[in-house]
């Protein structure tokens, strides 16, 4: 019976629904893309497959999957549109360190964002250290 549902479909729909049924305010929500090696005919590109987990929950609320003649970048926008994510805390590896995508999780789904920031973006990378935010890491202790 499983092998005869569209898992596309199952995706649209069980996703939106998992979310109704959970807090996402204030709730993290991790955006990542994984190969999936050896899910594959031969002479065939294993599939890539970004996703969208609750971090807490550790529940798959959104995946995709992402074509040869694309990249991750434009998907993520496609794979949180149709999610309800207001106030929620996208976080996303350097690879998704864009304007256009830090603006449409803020402007569009009113949800925040936590990006890695590592050499693909020189300049951000170096406007955060000029700020000396040396205190500011978790692992700081901030005196009261």
């Amino acid at each position: 019976m499983l092998q005869k549902l569209d898992a596309n479909r199952l995706d649209a729909e069980i996703g939106p629904w998992l979310l109704q049924h959970g807090q996402v305010a204030g709730a993290g929500l991790s955006v990542d893309g994984k190969t999936l090696r050896r899910a594959h005919d031969a002479g065939q590109a294993p599939p890539h497959l970004l996703s969208a987990v609750l971090h807490q929950e550790g529940i798959v609320v959104a995946q995709r999957g992402v074509g040869e003649k694309t990249n991750e970048i434009p998907e993520l926008r496609r794979l949180l549109a149709p999610l309800s994510i207001e106030g929620a805390i996208v976080t996303a590896d350097a690879l998704h360190a864009q304007t256009e995508t830090a603006r449409y999780i803020v402007e569009e789904k009113k949800a925040d964002y936590l990006f890695t920031v590592k050499d693909n973006q020189s300049t951000l990378k170096q406007d955060i250290a000029d700020l000396g935010l040396q205190a500011f890491p978790p692992s700081a202790r901030n005196p009261r």
